[in-house]
C-alpha cells in the first residue's frame, strides 16, 4: 500500500518524505531515453522519398509521401521492398485505411524473384485479420492459431493509427497489435530476406517503420 508522505503538525511534509516523493514522481522519465527514441531501433524509411526500396509491380505513382507519412493507392497490386536483407530482428510500423477496412500485409523473408506474390512468410496487414502469419508463393510451414478475442479487443477502428510488432528469430515469428500479441508461430525454413510492404486493393498508410536487429 502506498503510503503518503508524513505532515508536521503545522501541515508542512517533512524534508525526508518530500524527497521520497520526489524521487517516485522522477522514476517513469528515468527510465525513458533523453531523447524520447526506443532504444536499439532505426528508421528504415528516410521520410522523404522511397529511395531505401524496390518497388515491385506498384509503380512510382502508387506512393506518395506526406509528412512523413508513405501514402498507399492500392492498385495494382505490388509491393515496396527493403533493399537490404534482415534475419533476427524487431520489426514495428504504424498503419491506417484512410477510405475502407482494407487489405495489405507483411512480406517477410523475401525468397528469390521478386514478383506478385513472391515466396516469403506474410503477417497479414488486412483489417479483420491483422497479424495472422502464413506461407505464401510455394512457402511451407506453420498457420498458427490466432488469438481472435484478443485481436478483437486490441484493434482500433480502422481509419486510426494501429500499431503492428513483428519479431522474426530464427525463422519463428511472433505478430503483435497494439501491443498484444495475436500469433506466434513454429520456425520457418524461410529464415532471412527482404521485408516487403503490400499493396493490394485499398488505400493504405503507413509512417514510423523502424528495425532493430538481434543478434544472429
Amino acid at each position: 500500500m502506498q503510503r503518503s508522505p508524513k505532515v508536521s503538525l503545522d501541515g508542512s511534509i517533512t524534508a525526508c518524505s518530500y524527497l521520497v516523493l520526489i524521487l517516485c514522481l522522477a522514476l517513469p522519465a528515468v527510465a525513458q531515453n533523453s531523447d524520447g527514441k526506443e532504444q536499439g531501433f532505426k528508421s528504415i524509411f528516410n521520410g522523404k522519398d522511397m529511395s531505401a526500396f524496390v518497388l515491385v509491380k506498384a509503380p512510382a505513382e502508387t506512393w506518395s509521401i506526406e509528412d512523413g507519412i508513405i501514402r498507399c493507392k492500392g492498385r495494382p497490386n505490388g509491393y515496396f521492398a527493403t533493399k537490404k536483407s534482415y534475419k533476427n530482428y524487431v520489426l514495428r510500423l504504424d498503419f491506417r485505411y484512410p477510405r475502407n477496412a482494407g487489405n495489405s500485409g507483411y512480406l517477410l523473408s523475401i525468397t528469390g524473384e521478386h514478383k506478385v506474390w513472391p515466396k516469403c512468410i506474410e503477417v497479414q496487414g488486412q483489417y479483420k485479420g491483422v497479424c495472422t502469419i502464413f506461407p505464401i508463393g510455394g512457402a511451407k510451414g506453420p498457420r498458427p492459431k490466432v488469438d481472435s478475442a484478443a485481436r478483437e479487443k486490441a484493434r482500433k477502428p480502422h481509419t486510426q493509427w494501429n500499431s503492428v510488432e513483428i519479431v522474426m528469430n530464427n525463422g519463428a515469428i511472433t505478430a503483435k497489435l497494439n501491443g498484444v500479441t495475436i500469433a506466434q508461430s513454429q520456425p520457418y525454413d524461410l529464415k532471412e530476406g527482404p521485408i516487403g510492404f503490400q499493396s493490394e486493393g485499398a488505400p493504405i498508410d503507413f509512417r514510423k517503420i523502424r528495425i532493430r536487429e538481434l543478434p544472429n
